[in-house]
């Protein structure tokens, strides 16, 4: 059930409620238990065309021998989105950060993001071994943080790795899964990975590129044309889920 708003030019949805009938929505938690989720609401007071993407949660685990939950979903691999993760994307991974925001993101509202845009658009906060914030603004490079070192590889969960021969090009028509979900690779200790602190969005105002929900402005805006707005700065703390991975699986024991 939803209720919707109008402005001048815009009908919006402002609220979702989950209800009852005969097969209600349930969510799957810690030990497989269920819960039943008719009753739960969400609201809003703005629309893509106010405000941009945000960051909502953001967790830390280690990479492992496998990507969880990757696969088996037949239209992406039909067309090309999967495999997407670190291990096609790359030969290396010690931890991935797990990062989740408010809705679909692109550069532009129009073009996918690609597995080296790191650097245009995000940021992770370490503690450095004399109490300061570590900034880890770049790809290769190896930062000296408490607890050894850190280094990040690239983005995964987007699309397949890029491959001229299968016309896969990390371009503008680079196709990516366009969904919530974003991995960050880190390469390092795990004393190290331990003091990741946040994932930064600094967008426009610090000098960044902003996301954009889908809908536009695109490589090339009109001037005078309403688009969906860049997303504002933020930040998100890292849950750091090195002991327990913190995932739910319906079909683990």
């Amino acid at each position: 059930m939803g209720e919707m708003r109008s402005g001048a030019d815009a009908i919006y949805p402002v609220r979702l409620d989950i209800v009852d009938d005969d097969t209600p929505l349930l969510l799957i938690g810690l030990n497989r238990q269920e819960f039943n989720a008719v009753g739960l609401s969400w609201e809003t007071d703005s629309s893509p065309y106010d405000v941009g993407p945000k960051l909502v949660g953001a967790k830390l685990n280690t990479v492992g021998d496998a990507s969880p939950g990757e696969g088996g979903i037949r239209i992406l691999e039909r067309f090309s989105y999967l495999p997407s993760d670190e291990f096609v994307l790359y030969d290396e991974g010690n931890f991935r950060i797990l990062v989740l925001t408010t809705g679909g993101f692109s550069p532009d509202g129009v073009t996918g993001v690609r597995p080296d845009m790191y650097e245009q658009f995000f940021r992770v906060h370490v503690n450095g071994a004399d109490g300061e914030t570590v900034l880890l603004e770049e790809v290769v490079v190896e930062y000296e943080v408490a607890g050894g070192t850190l280094r990040v590889v690239g983005l995964p969960d987007l699309g397949q790795s890029e491959n001229p021969d299968e016309g896969i090009y990390n371009a503008d028509c680079y196709q990516e899964d366009r969904d919530n979900y974003i991995d960050i690779i880190l390469v390092g200790d795990e004393e190290a990975a331990c003091n990741v602190t946040f994932v930064e969005i600094p967008a426009l105002e610090g000098g960044y590129r902003a996301f954009f929900n889908p809908g536009g402005p695109g490589p090339e805006p009109f001037e005078g044309i309403r688009y969906t707005a860049p997303g504002l700065p933020d930040m998100e703390p890292v849950i750091i889920a090195l002991d327990d991975p913190m995932r739910v699986d319906r079909e683990a024991p």
